[in-house]
């Protein structure tokens, strides 16, 4: 899909100006989009009904299960931190620099309130149920973007499995983490930059990990939108993250924690095996990350989507910054790489898929009388 190069208004309205030029000029910009809109939703709502006629419905069942299950167990493996309860999320009392990431406490408050429930855990696996459920469906249709329909369909169940390992302390914003991330990188395949600015600023309040994804956006969109406007984008971006990150430090004064958690010097130790668990167990801890399949994503490199590709120059300078603020016996640090490796895993059984089937063909043909 090509787009013109332009400024972000340009960008944004580009749709709406070819559709009244292809009216001829008969009704204003708005009708038109008003127009294209109700179409749209239409032809959405007509392709889910199909979905369902099909018995695809059973699919989205599965995922809604899954959601449940691993909201259940979540609860059950992970520990609260005295001084990051799921209370003290909700009453803005945790410390630094949990304090600072409010947009699921805001959600889990206002909820809580909304429903007047008074356990705040059963509106949190509630709400983790709901927006696992969303991963799901995201990651379902960015995954058809790189893989066969029936690995689409599949490869979201994955989580079931990738995620339980991830758990040892709560947080109530890593799920949602996962959730912006998918719809973020959907949104740039699609090149759907309104909806990307409007997910990357409500994830911003979730999580400062959006900050990395202003390095996507620009190794991702260069070619489409040339050097200028990919570096007044990145700039835009830059700009609404310093202002959230910033209002956010003068809002919130926590009692105590420190602003940036420094772990360098305990992960170099656990690196070489001189603390933490004992070695092997150590390392295995730490390559469980995203459920193991970085072991495989890389494989046919040169076959990889150029997209994906391109995505993975940031995973260098993301580990960089986990190894030095991190905690490496926390997988869940990882987690927001997990549609990037499921698709890029997911073209890997492709590959061998093809080259299996090769073999198989070169095999009869050549065993094959005349």
């Amino acid at each position: 899909m090509e787009v013109r190069r332009g400024g972000p208004a340009r960008l944004l309205g580009a749709g709406a100006r070819s559709g009244d030029m292809a009216m001829g000029g008969v009704g204003s910009t708005r009708e038109v989009a008003k127009s294209r809109a109700r179409g749209s939703v239409a032809a959405r709502l007509a392709r889910a009904w199909a979905e369902v006629a099909r018995g695809r419905w059973a699919l989205f069942a599965a995922y809604l299960g899954t959601s449940w299950v691993v909201a259940r167990i979540y609860w059950q493996t992970t520990h609260q931190l005295e001084t990051a309860t799921i209370e003290k999320f909700v009453a803005g009392t945790a410390d630094k620099p949990f304090a600072y990431r409010v947009l699921m406490p805001w959600v889990l408050g206002w909820v809580n309130r909304l429903n007047g429930v008074d356990d705040l855990v059963v509106t949190d696996i509630g709400l983790r149920v709901v927006v696992l459920f969303g991963v799901m469906v995201m990651m379902r249709r960015w995954l058809r973007h790189f893989v066969d329909p029936l690995l689409a369909d599949v490869g979201p169940l994955l989580l079931g499995v990738m995620l339980p390992g991830t758990f040892v302390w709560y947080w109530p914003y890593d799920f949602a983490g996962i959730l912006v991330w998918t719809v973020c990188l959907l949104a740039l395949v699609e090149r759907r930059y309104a909806l990307y600015l409007l997910v990357f600023t409500v994830g911003t309040f979730n999580r400062e990990t959006t900050f990395f994804l202003i390095g996507v956006f620009a190794v991702t969109q260069w070619d489409a939108l040339g050097w200028r406007q990919t570096l007044r984008w990145a700039g835009v971006q830059l700009a609404i993250f310093a202002a959230i990150f910033v209002g956010l430090r003068l809002a919130i004064h926590p009692a105590s924690g420190d602003a940036v958690e420094w772990h360098l010097l305990n992960n170099a130790a656990l690196l070489i095996g001189r603390t933490g668990p004992f070695v092997f167990e150590g390392w295995m801890i730490m390559l469980s990350a995203l459920g193991f399949l970085w072991l495989v994503a890389p494989w046919y490199w040169r076959r990889k989507s150029e997209f994906l590709r391109k995505v993975s120059w940031i995973i260098p300078v993301h580990a960089a910054a986990i190894l030095a603020t991190g905690r490496l016996l926390e997988p869940r640090l990882w987690n927001e790489w997990i549609p990037v490796v499921l698709a890029m895993a997911g073209q890997t059984l492709m590959e061998f898929r093809r080259e299996e089937g090769e073999k198989a063909s070169a095999a009869s043909a050549g065993g094959g009388g005349p």
